[in-house]
């Protein structure tokens, strides 16, 4: 559980850039918990601004994530206006990215058992040369791949004998950065900057890894009850790995009251496997959703997406008085980001 939101602790940091970069993000939410701080036209709060980029920094893995980040906050040189637009910049093409809004993927029909094998053998065919693996086909082999079971609480999908709950199929990294992206459009450049920043805090070659239809390689899907799913998808469950143990992870979620679910409850941890030869969820994917859990948790960023969200479904009209302009730039940017 992560209280929330949580004020920055004192410098982690020993006398260096790191240091006083942070110190920038420290002073910003004084100076913001003091109203000295106007806010900026399509950014969060001044404190929230401050919060993201100063938890982000601390959390973000140790080298050139936390090396390149470290490195803008400086280039603002303590100017307030551009830290906020640095963290509204964080927000959208970070932490909104696994926001997501639209629905789970359907649990596929059931079909025939056949031997494992061949099931590793079609899906590696299928990821050979230029990825033809859809959705479809990416729902049937994790499936297969996860016995029709929830990867977390070990329950079975009630399309399957005995089942108990519905069982979907969770991408890690959504979809939707690779949906509509045409030469020469806004969605393509939003796109750019989403993969730029998670490249930024894994690898380069995160890009090559889930362009296209490699988006739906099994390393990038779980298997998970309709419950489970939704609350990963609202940032409110993540499963962060576990040192030196592989494929094993601290299920983690924003309260503890939410982890009573349908036919039992969330373990503390819980380590993956397979009879299958077929691939299971890159812990690098899922560090990634686990750090933009915390970094919104902790910011308050996620509470103010979830505010504008639900000024967006109240709201049915803008005030002629111009006061709803504010929220007609948050729903633009919304709507740009997925």
């Amino acid at each position: 559980m992560i209280p929330r939101p949580f004020t920055l602790p004192e410098n982690p940091f020993p006398p260096s850039a790191f240091h006083d970069a942070y110190s920038q993000c420290l002073i910003l939410e004084a100076e913001a918990r003091a109203s000295r701080v106007a806010s900026v036209e399509g950014c969060p709060p001044p404190i929230v601004c401050a919060r993201l980029l100063g938890h982000l920094l601390r959390l973000a893995p140790a080298g050139n994530p936390q090396g390149q980040l470290q490195r803008e906050i400086a280039l603002a040189y303590s100017d307030h206006p551009t830290l906020m637009r640095l963290a509204a910049t964080y927000l959208q093409n970070f932490i909104r990215t696994f926001k997501r809004s639209s629905g789970p993927t359907p649990a596929p029909s059931e079909h025939p058992s056949r031997p494992s094998f061949e099931d590793a053998r079609e899906y590696t065919m299928s990821m050979m040369g230029e990825c033809t693996i859809d959705h479809r086909s990416a729902r049937n082999h994790a499936m297969t791949r996860d016995n029709h079971r929830c990867m977390i609480t070990g329950l079975k999908d009630h399309n399957q004998p005995d089942g108990q709950v519905a069982v979907q199929t969770a991408h890690i990294i959504p979809q939707s950065v690779n949906k509509n992206i045409g030469e020469h459009t806004a969605k393509r450049f939003q796109s750019a900057g989403v993969w730029s920043i998670l490249s930024m805090f894994s690898r380069d070659t995160i890009i090559k890894d889930l362009a296209g239809n490699r988006i739906h390689r099994l390393e990038n899907i779980l298997s998970m009850n309709i419950y489970s799913h939704a609350l990963f998808d609202e940032l409110k469950l993540w499963l962060k790995p576990v040192e030196d143990a592989p494929h094993t992870y601290r299920v983690c979620t924003v309260t503890d009251s939410i982890r009573l679910v349908p036919g039992g409850s969330l373990p503390e941890r819980v380590t993956f496997s397979t009879a299958t030869d077929l691939p299971l969820p890159h812990p690098e994917f899922l560090a990634l959703h686990a750090l933009c859990c915390e970094v919104a948790w902790m910011s308050g960023a996620a509470e103010y997406i979830m505010d504008i969200e639900r000024r967006i479904g109240d709201t049915k009209v803008l005030a002629k008085d111009g006061s709803t302009v504010g929220l007609l730039i948050a729903v633009l940017s919304a709507v740009e980001a997925h």
